[in-house]
């Protein structure tokens, strides 16, 4: 039995010990700040006052703004994906309209053939629905970031420009190849036992990453150490909201998992503190930094975006240029699901399928994995419906279905 005098509420349980508005802007000001993968990729789907003003933000952070070296890999992993994706979103917008406008003009012309109504009239009508959907696909590509050509023009943009600025000297060196098999073979360890962070990442196990599913832990133990070896507090930026990171409650963003507070107070002696980009906006006159009150609502509107929970066009059409390209035996399925009204019985498709009862169970699997792979990229939004699921009772399968959106969004391109 362990003696003497009691302690506090607190002692034992750092971890719910809620920060207050003076606290976060205090670290702002003197802890390490550490910028997640998904901040700098969301600095290509941010408008164009928006990446200024986090970039601004971030400078005004000085030497203590650093970037783990895991944290690179992954950018460089990604970039080029969600440039690539970048306008993919009003692309389908604009033909989804086009379709509509199509169907409006043939119903106004079916309508007069079978009315008395004059040519001038209906055809003044037409040109009505072909003005409206005019203006608005105007509107849609006003919106739509330029596209850059990936093969001449991708080194040379404005976020790549400000990144090598604003982080000379600010990324953390490569681990020598000991230390880092030994920091993959612990983040393994930890992702068996559900310790965060990274533990949402156990789908990854089977993927072709060299770090397999400890790309979290990785972030999480070279921020830990550089503040440890500076001897501060530690300040960690993600526009990530999985519940291995984060102490939730509902929907709600509390702070960091408490957890990741007693570990960090345990290993470098410090205080953890998380934000999204957002809430870094938001508080950047803690910095002396001018930020308009559009950014933050920016910031804000992409993040919802991200946490919708929903197949958006752009991720449907990134899901299938991987699975294509890796798995067309599961696109295929997905694509007969979606043709179905996103569920089809196994024998309809039984030629697409394998013949073994236990790899036809498992036949959705690389499919949850490149799922994950692009919720890391940010293509993706976190806890979206699986795009694929084998149905079974018992033993035996009986269907395959698709995510509701998925099947939706198919629908014009299988017609």
């Amino acid at each position: 039995m362990r003696g003497g005098p009691g302690g506090g509420i607190f002692d034992d349980f750092p971890g719910f010990r809620v920060p207050s508005d003076a606290q976060l802007d205090d670290a702002l000001r003197s802890a390490l700040v550490v910028l997640d993968t998904n901040v700098l990729l969301n600095l290509y789907r941010y408008n164009d006052s928006t990446r200024d003003d986090l970039l601004g933000v971030a400078g005004g952070l000085g030497d203590r703004l650093w970037v783990p070296h895991q944290v690179m890999r992954e950018f460089w992993r990604n970039r080029l994906s969600v440039i690539a994706g970048r306008s993919t979103a009003a692309e389908q917008a604009v033909a989804a309209l086009a379709e509509q406008r199509n169907a409006s003009v043939e119903t106004v012309r079916r309508w007069a053939r079978s009315t008395v109504v004059a040519a001038a009239e209906r055809e003044g009508l037409v040109e009505s629905i072909q003005k409206l959907h005019a203006e608005l696909a105007g509107a849609l590509q006003a919106h739509a970031p330029a596209e850059l050509d990936l093969t001449r023009a991708a080194m040379d943009e404005p976020v790549l420009r400000a990144l090598e600025t604003l982080l000379d000297g600010r990324v953390g060196r490569a681990d020598e190849p000991a230390d880092w098999e030994a920091a993959v073979a612990d983040g393994i360890a930890r992702i068996a036992r559900r310790q965060p962070p990274g533990y949402r990442d156990a789908d990854k196990a089977g993927s072709t990453l060299p770090e397999g599913p400890t790309g979290d832990y990785l972030v999480w133990r070279q921020a830990v150490e550089e503040a440890r070896s500076r001897g501060t507090d530690l300040l960690i930026v993600t526009a990530d909201q999985k519940a291995d990171w984060w102490w939730r409650y509902g929907p709600d963003l509390i702070g960091p998992r408490v957890e990741l507070v007693a570990e960090f107070a345990a290993e470098a002696g410090g205080r953890l503190f998380m934000m999204r980009p957002a809430d870094l906006l938001r508080r950047a006159a803690a910095l002396a930094v001018q930020v308009r009150r559009e950014s933050v609502a920016d910031a804000e509107q992409v993040a919802a975006t991200a946490a919708g929970s929903v197949w958006t066009a752009a991720g449907v059409t990134a899901l299938f240029e991987r699975l294509d390209a890796e798995s067309p035996e599961q696109a295929a399925l997905i694509r007969a699901a979606a043709a179905n009204g996103g569920r089809v019985e196994r024998d309809e498709v039984d030629g697409l399928l394998p013949p073994d009862e236990t790899a036809l169970r498992a036949f959705a699997t690389p499919v949850a994995r490149v799922t994950r792979e692009l919720q890391d990229a940010g293509l993706v939004a976190p806890d979206v419906a699986p795009a694929l699921v084998v149905e079974h009772a018992g033993v035996p399968v009986v269907a395959l279905r698709t995510a509701a959106e998925i099947a939706t969004l198919l629908a014009p391109e299988l017609v």
